[in-house]
């Protein structure tokens, strides 16, 4: 392991190799891939100066458990990149929780941690590596997370809790810069229409900076040659129940047992719940019954419809210690749960999530990667983290409950990780969906809320207000530009009253408890 020690500008000491001390005053970047260059198989270590008695060398390999990983940590109240972001990147989780393991691209030059070989397959794309450290680090993570270099702000590099130390707000030249070398020019536009509309600040100079700046790319094939192999111990066993909840489709989930039947690696046991919400109505899976399976089925008959509360129940019946969220319309290969299972040891991950196309697609995410979605039909997660969390029946028969029920995994500690093998078909069978008709509590209201309230409950409780406000740009461009010739006064009046009214039953729903 070797740690480099720096005072933000210039490396002060570099400690863990003979004869590097000659490069002290220079630029961080430079060091880092020199280093990087000349010990290829180690672990490089950046700590700001004044953090150097706070730094948990003991606990850094543990934290960084396979070569594909770039791990960093800010104590200060605001990053790098200001808040004012969330204006034109609306698919990042910019709202981070810094109690716990978490993934962000948003890198720190206060401590962090990454493998030289990380570096040297990288060192193609990283063309300015005298430019100020902090930029340098997000520009590098943002780049290269989707294509599979897994991004954490991780507390545990620090030995003491360190949480929201005031500083300075970072510059909006350096905000307009990273928008245009990273998101695209139109974005540029957008930010500087967002300042002007919702904050009445007019942003030119940071606005024309940015032009001096190309956008930056990224090969996607050169995080390829770095191979995964996790020392993160996750599981004690393979054991692993399956949940299924259904309506109404008992020929669709038949085939689903039969393809759970045929798993090269069984099930212990498979909860279905079956919803009805007819007064008199009885089972339709007596076929359950009459035939024999090669694991236990715990089948549970409700009246009460809806899928939040089927999955709570479901998942209160686990008691292996992995569960695998299934749903009534999926189509499994022989090796889902074989191949799950090697993805989970291999990189030593407790939630993962697989490809979940329709018949008609085809897969378009084929790299493995940190995700922000989840999915309630194709995921698996470790159980343990069942006892504190629950399907949030505030978005019961609306939208949400899957990307909430990820946010709480994620705020638990657990990153959820996509995975482009397996692949499990969801058939999106007949009569799926909502097949009772659903009564809200603004059902009835003169103004219909627009988007739906559960829709904008995930916006309320997990972004930023900057991309809550960046969400109704593009929402209510989308809507004008359907039609651009009507009415501009009368559109803002009409979609804002749809807004408002949405925005009104959310703050309802997260306070009500």
């Amino acid at each position: 392991m070797i740690i480099i020690y720096h005072n933000k500008k210039t490396v002060q000491r570099v400690d863990g190799a003979v004869d590097l001390n000659n490069m002290k005053y220079f630029s961080i970047g430079m060091v880092l891939f020199n280093l990087a260059k000349k010990h290829p198989d180690e672990i490089l270590v950046w700590c700001d100066l004044k953090w150097e008695s706070y730094l948990n060398i003991e606990g850094i390999k543990s934290i960084i458990h396979h070569k594909k990983m770039m791990v960093s940590y800010n104590p200060y109240v605001s990053n790098l990149i200001n808040n004012n972001l969330g204006y034109v990147d609306n698919g990042s989780i910019l709202r981070s929780n810094k109690e716990v393991t978490f993934l962000s691209w948003q890198m720190s030059d206060a401590v962090g941690v990454v493998y030289a070989e990380v570096l040297n397959a990288i060192g193609s794309q990283v063309i300015n590596r005298k430019e100020d450290f902090g930029y340098l680090l997000n520009s590098l993570a943002k780049r290269a997370m989707p294509m599979g270099l897994f991004c954490y702000s991780d507390p545990r590099l620090f030995n003491t809790k360190l949480v929201d130390i005031p500083c300075d707000e970072s510059s909006n030249y350096i905000l307009f810069k990273f928008v245009k070398q990273h998101l695209g020019i139109k974005w540029i536009f957008v930010l500087f229409a967002s300042f002007l509309i919702y904050e009445r600040k007019i942003k030119l100079f940071p606005f024309f900076f940015s032009f001096f700046f190309k956008s930056r790319k990224w090969d996607k094939k050169v995080l390829d040659i770095i191979q995964v192999s996790s020392n993160n111990k996750v599981s004690n066993s393979d054991k692993i129940d399956v949940i299924i909840p259904t309506i109404g489709r008992a020929k669709y989930l038949k085939d689903v047992l039969y393809d759970l039947r045929e798993q090269s690696h069984l099930p212990n046991n498979v909860i279905i719940v079956e919803q009805n919400p007819q007064e008199g109505s009885v089972s339709e899976l007596s076929f359950i019954y009459d035939e024999k399976w090669p694991f236990k089925i715990e089948h549970i008959f409700t009246h009460q419809a809806g899928a939040c509360n089927a999955r709570n129940i479901a998942l209160s019946k686990v008691t292996s210690e992995w569960v695998f969220l299934n749903d009534d319309d999926n189509k499994l290969e022989k090796n889902v749960i074989k191949k799950a299972f090697k993805n989970i040891l291999q990189y030593g991950v407790e939630a993962i999530v697989t490809d979940y196309p329709q018949t008609f697609e085809i897969n378009s995410y084929d790299r493995v990667h940190q995700t922000t979605i989840f999915g309630s039909g194709n995921s698996i997660i470790k159980s343990i983290y069942l006892k504190k969390l629950q399907f949030n029946s505030k978005y019961e028969f609306g939208y949400g409950e899957d990307f909430d029920f990820g946010m709480q995994l994620r705020n638990s500690g657990v990153d959820v990780i996509y995975f482009p093998e397996p692949t499990i078909i969801h058939l999106k069978a007949p009569m799926g969906g909502f097949r009772i008709k659903s009564t809200f509590l603004w059902s009835n209201d003169a103004v219909v809320p627009k988007p739906s309230p559960t829709v904008m409950l995930n916006n309320l409780v997990y972004r930023t207000q900057q991309q809550l406000l960046g969400y109704k740009t593009v929402y209510f461009y989308t809507l004008f530009k359907v039609n651009i010739f009507q009415n501009p006064i009368w559109f803002l009046k009409k979609t804002n009253a749809h807004w408002n009214a949405s925005v009104n039953w959310a703050t309802m729903l997260k306070n009500n408890d």
